[in-house]
């Protein structure tokens, strides 16, 4: 990967224009430009959380896992596992780089993950801090060992 910086006159001097040149649109591109797209978010520490009596924060860094079964969405922390309605792609959007979709129904901090392991039906188990563990499938892996460095 080359970068290269060329003043713009032109532009403000908040603005930015970014261009990504490569031969084809991968994976590793797409992956870029979805960086990108998070950086001009801006990111909070914070995840508000609409539980039926309340709205809860949790620290980003606090949150190991989330995992979404029909439309119940599981956050899970250290002390405890808060529930509410939603859907799994609407908080991956709000989450920072810490945070990868490991399966249609799992997002895992990798600052929380201790090992991958096989499992028994071919996926990988993804064993985290607290005795937590979550589903890696076949599909979301590459995008995991990418973002571990493999």
């Amino acid at each position: 990967m080359q970068i290269h910086f060329e003043p713009d006159p032109s532009l403000g001097p908040d603005d930015l224009n970014i261009i990504v040149t490569a031969a084809t649109k991968n994976d590793r591109v797409t992956s870029l430009l979805n960086y990108l797209k998070k950086f001009n978010q801006q990111s909070s520490f914070f995840i508000p959380i609409k539980t039926e009596d309340r709205i809860l924060t949790i620290k980003q860094a606090d949150l190991i896992k989330v995992e979404i079964t029909k439309s119940i969405l599981s956050f899970y922390t250290k002390n405890a596992v808060i529930q509410t309605n939603g859907r799994l792609y609407q908080i991956l959007t709000r989450l920072n780089e810490n945070f990868v979709q490991v399966s249609k129904h799992g997002i895992i901090n990798i600052n929380h993950l201790v090992s991958l392991e096989a499992g028994f039906t071919g996926n990988m188990i993804a064993k985290l801090n607290f005795n937590q563990r979550a589903d890696v499938s076949r599909k979301y892996l590459p995008e995991l060992e990418r973002r571990l460095g493999l």
